[in-house]
């Protein structure tokens, strides 16, 4: 009786494994035949390198992908359809003189509230750059055509702009949209999917404040924080809404009321590096998901300098959207002259320079750097940066202490996070001088502020999951169950 119960089972066992392999088949079919709709109309180049591994992973994994950016790709796979805006506006790569902001702040210097102007001064630029996009995309065909399609999904960058939500309603696009942040939440982003921004312990992402602020602190962030939401629905939200009606000759809701309609936020934080926040289920933190694991070569002269280095070397670079061969004469004296002093090696991103790097005393001047890399050598010990989100997010991956010059943007906030962890000191460039440059850089090179940088590497490390499988894993889940996730409280507007 026993024998032949075990051989039944024996045969049952087989069929049983079959089944549940034609099981998950058909449920990777199901999720492998999505079409996904990428909407991304901003021009920083660092934003789209957020998103692209998760847009190429999502292919990757048999998702049908149109791209909507003004940064294609370079060799999609067959199932990523590009519809580039190149030409519809200048891209953001290289652009910002840093003479502009000796200017800047000689006038705000004088205003004697150089703080709070400065503020309002470099965000206002967002609006105009994101009317004028909106005014061109509005006509561009190519964008028409890839609306006119039905999509399971769409992923909209959530930053100066909600032109692309007014045409997801204009072309009746029914699927659900996830919401894409490379940065900290906006300040007109919070509303939208319920989350509470209270500027008593929140700080504003373009503010220098941690959530243990003064009295003048939290009534300086209360009056930037109505302001914004001000600006935005009136400098942006506003003049978008009529540049679609007038384009196409019918009214539609308030692109306040169409944003509530978001599934879920994918940010590009994470809360032991960016500070804690209170967020809702939909708001989900994937900060680290651009970094590429698969580690590009170093070109050999670089590599050769980092190896013969005795004392290890200090990375130097100012991001994508600085030119940091525009510094002014007088600032790059002081900058040359602080390094010199050190007993490390620099590595400086700097474009003016020969094919294989300016040597001078101990500083190589390099066109490229291949950042994430470096930052991931064991001769690199220090990285001095600006403060933007992918430098800081590789710094801490790689357990490296910063020394932060910020300029615009989340740049001071950023700073002020890295500072309050343990993972680095800010800098301003304003007053910076040889003395407060090179105590800095001592102080960033100090033993206990490298110890410090692990440590918050480590915390920083220590999460449920990797963030692009997580941001992954969240597309996906939408995609399973579309509007039916109860992510946010707020009711939106649904297209009819």
């Amino acid at each position: 009786m026993g024998s032949t119960v075990r051989a039944a089972a024996q045969r049952t066992l087989p069929t049983m494994r079959t089944l549940a392999i034609l099981l998950v088949a058909i449920f990777a079919v199901n999720v492998q035949s999505a079409r996904i709709l990428g909407l991304f109309p901003h021009t920083g180049k660092s934003h789209q390198m957020v998103f692209d591994p998760l847009l190429r992973t999502l292919a990757e994994r048999g998702h049908d992908i149109t791209v909507v950016s003004f940064f294609p790709i370079k060799n999609p796979p067959a199932n990523y359809t590009i519809v580039s805006l190149e030409g519809l506006a200048a891209q953001g790569v290289e652009t910002i003189d840093l003479s502009y902001f000796d200017i800047q702040n000689k006038l705000l210097n004088s205003l004697g509230i150089e703080k709070i102007i400065k503020q309002i001064f470099d965000f206002q630029p967002l609006a105009d750059m994101a009317t004028a996009i909106c005014s061109n995309i509005v006509d561009f065909v190519p964008l028409a055509n890839a609306m006119k399609k039905s999509y399971d999904v769409i992923l909209v960058e959530n930053f100066n702009s909600d032109c692309m939500l007014g045409l997801i309603h204009v072309y009746g696009l029914k699927a659900p949209y996830i919401s894409l942040s490379s940065s900290a939440m906006m300040q007109w982003s919070a509303d939208r999917i319920g989350v509470t921004d209270n500027p008593s312990y929140v700080p504003l992402v373009s503010s220098e404040f941690t959530s243990q602020m003064t009295f003048l602190q939290r009534l300086e962030n209360t009056i930037l924080n109505v302001y914004y939401k001000t600006w935005f629905r009136y400098a942006i939200q506003m003049k978008e809404k009529a540049i679609i009606e007038k384009r196409f000759g019918r009214r539609i809701p308030d692109l306040q009321e169409i944003a509530k309609n978001v599934s879920v936020m994918l940010v590009n934080t994470f809360h032991s590096l960016n500070g804690v926040r209170p967020l809702l289920p939909g708001v989900v933190e994937v900060g680290g998901m651009h970094l590429d694991h698969s580690r590009k070569p170093i070109p050999h002269y670089i590599e050769r300098f980092l190896n013969e280095s005795e004392h290890g070397v200090v990375l130097f670079s100012w991001g994508s959207l600085i030119k940091t061969a525009t510094i002014p004469q007088y600032k790059e004296e002081i900058i040359v002259n602080a390094l010199s002093k050190l007993k490390q090696r620099v590595i400086w991103k700097y474009e003016n320079s020969d094919e294989e790097g300016t040597l001078t005393g101990n500083i190589l001047k390099v066109k490229w750097i291949p950042q994430y890399e470096l930052l991931q050598h064991e001769k690199v010990i220090a990285f001095i940066a600006h403060g933007g989100l992918l430098g800081m997010t590789e710094a801490i991956s790689a357990g490296k202490p910063m020394l932060i010059v910020p300029f615009y943007g989340d740049q001071m906030l950023n700073g002020a996070a890295a500072t309050a962890i343990g993972l680095g000191k800010a800098v301003s460039y304003a007053d910076m001088s040889e003395k407060s440059l090179l105590e800095g850089l001592q102080s960033v090179l100090s033993p206990e502020m490298r110890m410090s940088a692990r440590r918050a590497s480590k915390i920083w490390q220590d999460r449920i999951a990797d963030p692009l499988d997580t941001a992954v894993y969240w597309v996906e889940r939408v995609i399973r169950w579309g509007h039916q996730i109860p992510c946010t409280p707020l009711p939106g507007i649904w297209v009819s």
